[in-house]
């Protein structure tokens, strides 16, 4: 009787779990970017125009004044992406706050796009290509349209999780960074001395702890580029990310050449980063929500109690 006990507790507390779970993901639109023991997302974008006509530059930014970042993986040919884009620029953005769009295109294997890069096919990839790869039927790690709202929320394709994509995009930019950045700055800065590109800058985290490992980059972004011969229609395609130049550390200064505009002189440099909550040690455990969690430790006692009669 004990033992019949002990395992109708673990099947409950299985079921209970699962049911909590699927009522949990129907709250979400998205797919979390997550790595194996480490939460992670993408903060930042202080910008600066590298407008040929001035040789210097700074800002600096208090990180309740940074911008939401939508990371976008598109392409010229894609039609799809010409919807889904619409829908972003649509989205309600309230006062006092602001959006920073980047625009990945497809380089590699590329034949019809003359916007992308090496360096931001890679950092797609590396970055968010298990997610994407794990989310949609084809197995794609770079799935035009894909997009990431603060590096930490993944919408593949076109396929709705809610009434529409509009609620999607809307309830994922709508929460937000998942860390506190209220005390977070940055500083950036630029100069071009002969033909000679400088930069320095100092991201400020103090509330995070030795837990996290911060990765810095600048992006290079060119406003627009004129394209008449793309696939899906449009003329001119916005926010193309061009070059990435990543930053070995939280402060300092670099020289650095970078891909130059594809048409125009409509160049920025982004200040972004990376931000990642590495917990290693906690192993196995750490992979494990907390009501799988219950129901393991459950089922374990319950096989051991069963053998131990």
């Amino acid at each position: 009787m004990s033992r019949f006990f002990v395992i109708l507790v673990a099947f409950l507390l299985l079921v209970t779990s699962q049911q909590t779970s699927a009522q949990s993901e129907n709250l979400k639109t998205w797919n979390d970017v997550i790595s194996e023991y480490s939460d992670t997302g993408t903060l930042g974008g202080v910008s600066i125009s590298l407008d040929s006509n001035f040789t210097n530059y700074s800002t600096t930014m208090m990180g309740d004044e940074w911008p939401s970042l939508i990371e976008v993986y598109t392409a010229t040919w894609c039609t799809n992406c010409v919807t889904t884009q619409n829908i972003v620029d649509s989205l309600s953005i309230p006062d006092g706050e602001s959006v920073m769009k980047i625009h990945y295109h497809r380089f590699i294997a590329e034949t019809q796009d003359p916007f992308g890069s090496q360096k931001s096919d890679d950092r797609w990839i590396d970055r968010y290509g298990t997610t994407s790869r794990l989310s949609n039927i084809y197995e794609y790690e770079n799935l035009a349209p894909s997009k990431i709202f603060d590096g930490e929320r993944l919408h593949i394709g076109t396929t709705k999780t809610s009434e529409s994509l509009t609620i999607d995009y809307q309830t994922s930019l709508d929460k937000g960074p998942s860390i506190d950045v209220s005390d977070f700055s940055a500083t950036f800065s630029w100069t071009n001395i002969s033909g000679i590109n400088e930069f320095s800058w100092n991201i400020s985290t103090p509330s995070l702890n030795n837990k996290y490992t911060i990765e810095p980059m600048i992006f290079i972004i060119e406003d627009e580029g004129y394209f008449p011969e793309g696939g899906n229609g449009e003329k001119y395609y916005h926010h193309i990310l061009r070059d990435i130049i990543p930053l070995s550390s939280v402060d300092g200064n670099i020289s650095a050449d970078f891909n130059l505009a594809y048409d125009g002189n409509d160049l920025s440099a982004v200040l972004v980063f990376d931000w990642n909550y590495d917990n290693p040690e906690e192993g196995l455990a750490s992979a494990i929500p907390f009501p799988n969690a219950v129901v393991f430790v459950s089922l374990f006692i319950a096989i051991f109690y069963s053998r131990e009669n």
